[in-house]
């Protein structure tokens, strides 16, 4: 579904009026693969998303100010953490997870729990731990500020400019790897949506990342969509009920 993310980010950076649903059609089928992974649907025993990509699809939610997916599937994340079974997804040789790290902790925070990576078997940049544990719900925006930089700076040195070179992966660290998600900074509007969620206001800070076409609000409008979307969805959805009844929740939120 690469396409429709790349047809979303032209019609930003065209400054396109004329609603195509691209970034609609996008979201929807990121996250009900996300949910497909976690209800499994496939009854396989490994993970059909590895963790740096669910941690790109629950970022992205968060940034369009939506945390339903990571509140559904939190149980189950810390299960097949806990479990190994994360640890068992990872590429081997893997580098230390980012992406994944801080939307697991940014979840966690809010049930006052800790993550033991180190036991799971899961290598982790302490970076986005610590992000968690120092600037998440710091109120005094200087401190803020100088931990969002370093954010948006980690965002650019990671990101997968070139997907053929094989030094540029998420195995190797470069978890960015979703075009849409390039020039976008979803961690920045991830964790200032998380912070107002909380009552915290998040500052504005000059770092050329908020300065794309993409650093806009992003809010799909997923009721428009499912209004217009072709009838093939609707059995999509059945089809994925009738191998999971749990997925039934995939009604409730889109």
């Amino acid at each position: 579904m690469g396409i429709t993310g790349l047809l979303y980010t032209k019609e930003i950076y065209s400054n396109v009026n004329e609603k195509s649903y691209a970034f609609e059609k996008f979201f929807w089928h990121r996250n009900v693969s996300f949910l497909a992974s976690y209800y499994n649907l496939f009854k396989d025993k490994n993970l059909s998303l590895d963790f740096s990509e669910q941690g790109e699809i629950l970022l992205m939610d968060f940034a369009c100010d939506d945390f339903r997916i990571g509140h559904l599937c939190y149980d189950r994340i810390i299960e097949n953490i806990q479990s190994g079974k994360m640890a068992k997804s990872l590429p081997m040789y893997t580098r230390p997870q980012k992406l994944g790290v801080f939307a697991v902790e940014m979840l966690a925070s809010e049930k006052n729990q800790t993550i033991d990576w180190e036991s799971a078997g899961i290598p982790i940049d302490p970076f986005y731990q610590r992000f968690c544990q120092e600037a998440l719900y710091n109120e005094n925006h200087d401190v803020v500020a100088q931990w969002l930089i370093a954010l948006c700076d980690r965002h650019v040195e990671w990101s997968a400019l070139f997907d053929w070179d094989e030094n540029e992966q998420s195995a190797t660290g470069y978890e960015i790897d979703m075009e849409i998600l390039l020039a976008w900074p979803f961690e920045y509007q991830a964790v200032k949506n998380f912070r107002a969620k909380h009552g915290l206001t998040t500052p504005i800070i000059d770092h050329p990342l908020l300065k794309t076409p993409m650093a806009i609000e992003h809010r799909p409008d997923m009721v428009g969509w499912k209004q217009n979307r072709p009838a093939i969805y609707d059995q999509m959805i059945e089809d994925l009920i009738t191998i999971n009844t749990e997925l039934q929740v995939i009604h409730k939120l889109f």
